[in-house]
């Protein structure tokens, strides 16, 4: 226990606490969770030299139990009278050991992925018939026992002897699917129960769901340090292609339009979901610079309607996530996630507002839990829909 935070380590199948002598030993705990890559953690135990020269937690009985290669771990962390948060799902990966020379600061450090780590050992070659990206990764995630969280997307193949071609292994496959449409695509738990969740979707922002509200630099009520934000203003961009359709052998032109005004595809979905801010950054960039930023994407597979489309529309809504914020963070905002939202006040009219959670690592040392932040938006100012309620911890 640190201070109102309470955290459970959980290893095998099924998943049981580590036993007292690990417990005892454990000394710190670090996740890195993102939305663009695996999602890893690190346990650092300590150890220490028996009676009869050998290592305690080297022993056969830990070592076949607890550290064999692909070993489930879960990780819950409990913040005063919440209930506990599943923050990652992984497995063992690697594990090393450190001697001290002089005996008392010896330690084992075991390493691992979450389940992305499963969908990238074999490289494959499939026929998808599909002609939603959303219908594939939600029949992919389930060969995995993975939720799917999918969102559906414009079809790339309006002809039906057309279809997508997996060359590779699952993960890299659906991260290439979830690029061309503007997707994000990752795993993690749901924090109640700890079913692993694969997402593909656009980023999201919906007003009154937000995580945590980050105040800064607002005396006693603030609650971030070290809180940066950069603007790249010179990311934002327009896209355009042009080609000739094979089928009908008539030329064929698409032209992207800044993320703000991208109408909703089928299912009513907004390719961003509702506005970061009320300045968007891409319409921001075009009015400011002359010519406006333009790229013309080449190779994209793409030669016909709609994918040519919906492969520039890409472009720009990943483009326009050009503010990014930074900081640090403790127990009192709760346990943030990767892939909700944070409002932040205090940093000026410019960059408050919402902001999506891109990266979140934790860190449990020494008596005290941490966590840094890495989260993007893709416009300035407030739209008026914020609400700086903090939620319940």
């Amino acid at each position: 226990m640190l201070g109102g935070v309470t955290y459970t380590v959980l290893m095998g199948l099924p998943p049981l606490p580590i036993p007292p002598p690990l417990l005892n030993a454990l000394q710190k705990i670090e996740v890195e969770t993102s939305t663009e890559m695996a999602s890893v953690f690190r346990l650092r135990f300590g150890i220490s030299q028996t009676s009869f020269g050998d290592w305690d937690l080297l022993m056969p009985q830990y070592e076949e139990l607890f550290f064999r290669p692909m070993t489930q771990v879960q990780i819950r962390v409990k913040v005063g009278i919440d209930i506990p948060k599943a923050i990652i799902n992984g497995y063992i990966t690697n594990q090393t050991v450190l001697y001290d020379d002089e005996g008392g600061a010896s330690a084992m450090e075991l390493t691992g992925m979450d389940a992305t780590l499963l969908m990238n050992l074999q490289e494959k070659v499939i026929p998808w018939p599909m002609f939603n990206d959303g219908a594939i990764a939600a029949a992919v995630f389930g060969q995995y026992g993975i939720v799917p969280v999918v969102s559906p997307s414009m079809p790339f193949n309006l002809d039906p002897t057309d279809m997508t071609v997996q060359r590779g292994t699952d993960i890299r496959f659906l991260r290439r699917l979830a690029q061309r449409n503007g997707f994000e695509c990752f795993v993690q738990p749901q924090p109640q129960s700890g079913l692993d969740m694969g997402y593909f979707g656009p980023p999201s922002n919906i007003p009154g769901l937000q995580q945590a509200v980050l105040n800064v630099k607002m005396g006693s009520q603030t609650n971030v340090t070290e809180f940066k934000v950069r603007y790249d203003m010179a990311r934002p961009t327009l896209a355009a292609s042009a080609g000739v359709d094979t089928m009908t052998r008539s030329p064929t032109f698409a032209l992207s339009v800044a993320p703000s005004v991208t109408p909703p595809p089928v299912g009513g979905l907004y390719p961003l979901g509702v506005p970061m801010g009320l300045q968007d950054a891409t319409l921001r960039a075009s009015a400011g610079a002359h010519p406006p930023p333009m790229v013309l994407p080449a190779q994209t597979g793409q030669m016909a309607l709609p994918g040519l489309a919906v492969v520039n529309q890409a472009i720009a809504n990943r483009s326009s996530w050009a503010i990014v914020a930074e900081g640090s963070v403790g127990a009192d905002v709760g346990v943030l996630h990767v892939g909700g939202t944070v409002n932040v006040r205090g940093a000026g009219s410019a960059f408050n507002g919402a902001y999506y959670v891109t990266r979140v690592t934790h860190t449990l040392e020494c008596g005290c839990y941490a966590q840094t932040f890495e989260a993007r938006r893709n416009a300035l100012d407030m739209t008026g829909a914020e609400i700086y309620m903090t939620p319940p911890v």
